[in-house]
């Protein structure tokens, strides 16, 4: 339940305050030790900074353990100008996933190679309603489990002593209805619009097929032109 009315933040103090730290972080499970505001790396400054898991030493590169960035603006704000910039940091940075709002507009970016994708989108009104959705992208413990199948698939290979055929992202959720047939169908599409071969694997554990809500991974696989 939302302690505020969106429509009465007036400022982007506001909008960190009221929405991001004291609801939105809270109930996709990242606890104060989890997060930090005003994050400066280099010549990027961030506003948040979140951790699905902490790894000593830090470092920035592929398997860094940074998992999302939160980028808050003013009510008054147009959120399109901001996802260049927002690109940048999570391309930086090589994080995963990205959140850009104005305390009305609610947007979920996630990265794939150099580019960014708009997986989920909503009005801050809605948001309650739509929580569980939130969660399965971007909540700690999803974001976790995420990772731990990316480290299944890797391990595979490197126990065979093959070198990787294909890259393979992990759409993984035990719950139905929570966007994983959208998201996969929809970054097959983009990355052949890109002009990779893609095939798109369904793996639901209740074989039904990609048209079907269902319960389960799908997996995109591509491989260079």
């Amino acid at each position: 339940m939302l302690s505020f009315k969106p429509e009465n933040l007036r400022n982007e103090t506001e909008v960190e305050s009221k929405f991001i730290v004291q609801y939105l972080l809270p109930i996709l499970g990242y606890t104060q030790h989890d997060w930090y505001q005003e994050v400066a790396l280099g010549s990027i400054r961030l506003d948040f900074l979140a951790f699905a898991a902490q790894v000593l030493p830090f470092t920035l590169d592929a398997n860094s353990p940074l998992s999302l960035v939160i980028e808050a603006k003013s009510p008054k704000r147009n959120l399109d100008i901001y996802t260049r910039r927002l690109k940048q940091y999570l391309t930086a940075l090589y994080v995963k996933y990205g959140i850009l709002t104005n305390g009305k507009d609610f947007r979920i970016y996630t990265r794939f190679a150099d580019d960014i994708y708009l997986i989920f989108q909503c009005n801050v009104n809605e948001i309650k309603d739509k929580i569980d959705e939130v969660k399965s992208l971007v909540g700690k413990e999803s974001i976790r489990e995420k990772k731990e199948v990316a480290g299944i698939f890797q391990n595979i290979y490197t126990q065979r002593g093959e070198k990787k055929p294909m890259k393979i992202i992990a759409i993984y959720h035990n719950k139905g209805g929570v966007g994983k047939t959208t998201v996969s169908v929809n970054l097959a599409a983009a990355l052949r619009k890109k002009g990779h071969n893609v095939l798109l694997v369904d793996l639901d554990s209740q074989a039904k097929s990609l048209s079907e809500k269902s319960i389960g991974t799908k997996l995109v696989h591509f491989s260079e032109r």
